[in-house]
């Protein structure tokens, strides 16, 4: 799901690009954010115009190794002219690396800005158990309210081959976003809402092999990466951050 607004691109060199907190959180102040709609497939709005109309979208990826690689929802990067990844008033460049036919795409930044996510060595997540998972931008106001235990839970009546089924009211910008369950552990990647209170995540296991079949060292293990206790949203904070995907 990811967040999308457009606007006249005047002067869109990458260098001075400072992300603000605001909605706009690109510093192009003719790039205004459009009305969320509700929509039962992946939220990215097409909006169209002139020619010399821009658009940009918002989603969230996280960092799976220590060598910048990244992964996101593959709607997210999609025919960009230019992926912009932004962490704690840093911004860099992003380039593609590869797009799985799920709905994943693997990115790549010159250095890791935070923790990699680690993944569990066999997904164990059942029936009701609670979940996290949000878009970046969403995390810092979270946070200073103390955080958050789970905002999702794991819907089992209805079975999908590739993707972990959620019940929860996500919305734009949390396309890419990581499936931390109460270890910390990454059980999935935020692909598209179906219904108003449903959610697609491709599973952890797909997103291992395609990690795998693209040469990416990523961590594997079943402890627990952060007390029973704490928050969720302080480790999906550590580990995200948001991608801009700037189209002309």
């Amino acid at each position: 799901m990811i967040r999308l607004a457009f606007g006249v691109l005047i002067g869109c060199a990458l260098d001075g690009f400072v992300p603000r907190e605001a909605a706009a959180q690109v510093p192009f102040s003719l790039f205004q954010p459009a009305r969320q709609i509700e929509a039962a497939k992946p939220l990215a709005r097409d909006v169209t115009g002139p020619p010399a109309i821009s658009q940009r979208l918002d989603g969230t990826a996280f960092f799976v190794d220590d060598l910048g690689h990244m992964l996101t929802a593959r709607h997210a990067v999609a025919d960009c002219a230019r992926i912009v990844v932004s962490k704690e008033g840093r911004a860099v460049a992003a380039r593609m690396v590869a797009q799985a036919t799920t709905d994943i795409a693997l990115i790549k930044v010159p250095r890791t800005l935070g923790l990699a996510a680690v993944f569990p060595r066999a997904t164990a997540s059942a029936a009701n158990d609670m979940v996290f998972a949000e878009a970046y931008d969403r995390l810092k106001p979270m946070l200073a309210h103390g955080g958050s235990l789970g905002n999702a839970f794991v819907d089992t009546s209805l079975r999908d081959p590739e993707h972990l089924v959620l019940r929860s009211n996500v919305t734009f910008g949390t396309s890419g976003a990581p499936v931390l369950d109460s270890r910390g552990l990454v059980e999935g990647v935020v692909s598209r809402r179906t219904t108003i209170d449903r959610v697609l995540a491709v599973d952890a296991a797909h997103a291992k092999s395609f990690l795998a079949a693209h040469g990416v060292r990523f961590q594997e293990d079943d402890r627990p990466q952060m007390s029973g206790t704490a928050s969720r949203a302080h480790r999906a904070a550590s580990i995200s951050a948001r991608v801009t995907c700037l189209q002309q």
